[in-house]
């Protein structure tokens, strides 16, 4: 997809962070944009700045753990401005952070993979076969982590390696089927957002019991502010745009972790049994 004006894109956790930026440059490259959100004033505001820029936009307010809510996201934009063309399934939580894994409990699970790794399967579910049947060029930008591309990075960091593994197979499925729609898993690394505060909308059904613990809370705030220095959502939105025009399967936004990238591979290779991988299986399993 190399021509954005006069097309629509569709972003979900649009009211802050990553997803707002996205949101803002798609409207900068002419496109009309769709914007979804759990949390309402922030995504009215994200839409009086669309607005107030000239970007034709609509706001429809969207639990993304919900695949009713994604449905009638699509719906919305479909009535609205009809194809879509391009879908950012970006909506994320920080999660489970109160100590080993074992001891996160049912309502943890549920809620960190329910924002983080659900809705990204419930918007290609739902929008893909939709960009398939209009059949003009399109793209899906999956938002995954660095943590997807390192070792031990807690639940959200599980959550991250899947999405990232579903964007592997949704490029190669999409390539099979010969469909003029690409991928991309984007990896960002310290990106100045809220992530760490996505717990302000954790349901009540879904809140673990006492609450979060005190070391929890403590890492919480450290990471939020670690990430509060970290390269400007709009840097982001800015690589984003190349990459979706160049098609590119991966963007990692910087390069200060892959020393920590190729440590993981090379740990396991390490481990391999037999000789060292030559390359990928295909479908047969012939190299």
């Amino acid at each position: 997809m190399e021509e954005f004006a006069g097309k629509t894109a569709v972003v979900t956790g649009a009211g802050s962070g990553m997803g707002k930026a996205f949101a803002l440059r798609w409207g900068a490259e002419g496109m009309n944009v769709v914007i979804g959100d759990i949390q309402q004033d922030a995504l009215d505001g994200c839409a009086a700045e669309l607005s107030a820029a000239g970007v034709p936009v609509l706001a429809v307010r969207t639990d993304v753990s919900k695949l009713a809510d994604i449905e009638a996201l699509a719906d919305a934009a479909e009535q609205r401005f009809g194809k879509i063309h391009l879908v950012n399934n970006n909506a994320g939580v920080e999660g489970y952070l109160d100590g080993p894994i074992w001891q996160a409990t049912s309502r943890d699970w549920d809620w960190t993979l329910s924002v983080n790794l659900m809705s990204v399967i419930y918007g290609v579910q739902t929008f893909v076969p939709r960009m398939l049947a209009h059949g003009e060029p399109g793209h899906v930008v999956n938002t995954c982590s660095m943590t997807s591309v390192i070792a031990a990075a807690n639940m959200y960091g599980i959550c991250k390696h899947a999405i990232l593994a579903l964007t592997e197979v949704l490029a190669a499925d999409l390539k099979a089927a010969g469909a003029n729609i690409g991928a991309t898993g984007l990896c960002p690394g310290i990106i100045a957002t809220n992530l760490f505060h996505g717990s302000r909308n954790r349901p009540a059904a879904l809140a673990s019991e006492g609450g979060m613990s005190s070391s929890g809370a403590a890492l919480r705030e450290s990471m939020h502010a670690t990430l509060s220095k970290g390269m400007p959502p709009s840097q982001v939105a800015d690589k984003l745009v190349t990459a979706v025009r160049e098609n590119a399967l991966y963007l990692l936004t910087d390069h200060e972790w892959d020393s920590r990238i190729v440590a993981r591979h090379e740990a396991i290779m390490a481990g391999a049994v037999g000789p060292a991988a030559t390359g990928m299986l295909d479908a047969e399993g012939v190299r």
